[in-house]
């Protein structure tokens, strides 16, 4: 009986012990934090110069009727199971 209360009370250490660490750690980032420098834009995108537009690049293309491949065939088959 006395074993359970020892690993319980053992339990409750090593999950306080965890949250302090993560508060911790919190805490420090937030101490050293230097911030956002204020050189960065706000977009996280490339700025690209002018206005979107579609180019001739644009292709269509229909499918051939015909696979170019052929349905593959087994060349090699297991003994059957005997158990």
């Amino acid at each position: 009986m006395a074993e359970w209360a020892r690993a319980g009370r053992t339990k409750i250490l090593m999950a306080v012990l965890g949250g302090s660490a993560v508060l911790a750690m919190g805490g420090l980032t937030i101490a050293f934090d230097g911030g956002v420098p204020m050189d960065s834009s706000p977009v996280a995108a490339p700025i690209l110069p002018g206005p979107m537009t579609q180019g001739d690049t644009v292709t269509m293309t229909v499918p051939p009727s015909v696979l170019e491949t052929e349905k593959a065939v087994v060349t090699h088959k297991a003994q059957p199971y005997k158990g």
